[in-house]
């Protein structure tokens, strides 16, 4: 069974972490279209979200989200972050991947890991985390 996890930045308001999580996961879908099955339609004719795997939102320090991308390195997980550089390049892609390019992880300045993987082994990289407010 698989999991997804997403950990935000604690201290951003609830617009954007719910805008870095829809970032993270939007790369995530991308990157593993087996994420999502078919549209459901209720009864009323109304089509449903078809995501086939648990994904849950949750609470970090700044700190914490660069040790969890650290403590992703010898696991069997897929592990996407974005940035607040990229928050500042809204709309400019190609200046956006020349920057990151240039930078280290952490002068990219981290506010959101996504986590993907074995269910296990998601859930005792994030045990720490807190689900987001």
């Amino acid at each position: 069974m698989n999991k997804i996890s997403i950990v935000v930045e604690k201290n951003m308001n609830a617009g954007q972490k719910a805008n870095v999580a829809a970032i993270i996961m939007g790369q995530i879908s991308k990157d593993s279209p087996c994420l999502y099955g078919d549209l459901v339609r209720d009864q009323s004719g109304t089509l449903h979200a078809g995501i086939a795997v648990n994904t849950v939102v949750l609470d970090g320090g700044r700190e914490q989200l660069l040790s969890l991308i650290s403590g992703t390195e010898n696991c069997d997980v897929s592990c996407i972050v974005f940035s607040s550089t990229g928050q500042s390049l809204s709309n400019n892609y190609p200046e956006y991947q020349k920057q990151i390019s240039s930078m280290d992880t952490r002068s990219t300045n981290i506010v959101g890991v996504g986590i993907s993987g074995d269910d296990i082994t998601v859930r005792g990289l994030t045990k720490k985390f807190s689900l987001t407010k």
